[in-house]
């Protein structure tokens, strides 16, 4: 039997154990599991998204101290500058994507790669968007540790093959288990953002700021928004004046409402003892509380 058959072979037994999870608690490790047939990945998560709500954490197959930090952290506010989220926000509803190949050129040099992604310890994440009831788009995402191998493009020719089928059985399950029939909470950095005087700040000057927080460099940022590096430069000088910030990192302080007493953004240390597993049963959400 030829490579092709052996990997349609397991591709079509994962998806008949998947059949029968849809709806059931037990899909997000099925579905993991299905996909660890083909190409081999550490734990799975998937978010649902809409406009700038704080994203509805639909499941993950991490263990708790992983969970607080991957999933709970990001929903309070960091998710604002995930490339992921930024491509659903620019109405991407569909398509396997490779987060280094979304994220913009200075990404690992960012406030939010130092402050919050970098201490995740993901290595490599991939993630299959779908369209979703009530104006919210998911993305399941499936991801290695910073210390498995880099995706191969053989495996992400793999993918993007499969992708149509996971998105498809993803969008069926959450649908099944009324996953948004809540309604999520308002995304807390929204309010902070306007209470931290971030109002006085241009259409223009807001959107370079999360571009920049997001690691867009200077030269992203002109490129992007069909201007000169100079005038990126000015406009960011202007930013850092008006908010009396005099770094990125304070600007990022600002930006997730780290100034105010009611901080709802605490970021946290993932420990990692040697006994710690890496993975666990799935978290389930159905009404945006994990």
């Amino acid at each position: 039997m030829g490579t092709r058959h052996l990997l349609l072979e397991q591709w079509s037994k994962g998806l008949a154990g998947l059949a029968g999870s849809t709806g059931t608690e037990e899909f997000p490790v099925m579905l993991l599991e299905a996909l660890r047939r083909l190409v081999a990945f550490d734990f799975i998560m998937a978010f649902a998204y809409r406009g700038r709500e704080r994203p509805l954490l639909l499941a993950d197959t991490l263990n708790e101290a992983r969970h607080q930090v991957i999933a709970i952290d990001y929903a309070a506010g960091p998710f604002l500058l995930d490339p992921f989220y930024q491509l659903v926000a620019r109405g991407i509803q569909d398509g396997c994507h490779r987060l280094q190949d979304v994220a913009p050129d200075h990404f690992r040099r960012s406030e939010y790669f130092r402050l919050h992604y970098g201490r995740t310890g993901i290595g490599e994440e991939i993630g299959f968007a779908f369209p979703m009831d009530e104006g919210f788009t998911g993305v399941t995402s499936f991801a290695r540790w910073v210390e498995g191998p880099p995706v191969t493009r053989t495996e992400m020719g793999i993918l993007r093959a499969v992708g149509p089928a996971i998105s498809a059985f993803s969008g069926l399950h959450w649908r099944k288990s009324g996953s948004t029939s809540v309604k999520p909470e308002p995304a807390p950095v929204a309010a902070r953002v306007r209470h931290l005087g971030f109002q006085i700040l241009s259409a223009r000057e807001r959107e370079i700021v999360t571009m920049v927080l997001q690691g867009h460099s200077t030269e992203s940022v002109a490129l992007s928004l069909d201007i000169s590096p100079g005038t990126v430069k000015i406009h960011r000088k202007n930013i850092y004046r008006k908010l009396k910030v005099s770094s990125q990192a304070e600007l990022f302080a600002a930006f997730m409402g780290l100034a105010t007493r009611d901080t709802a953004y605490s970021p946290r240390d993932i420990p990692v003892p040697e006994n710690i597993p890496q993975s666990r049963g799935p978290t389930v959400s159905r009404g945006g509380k994990p």
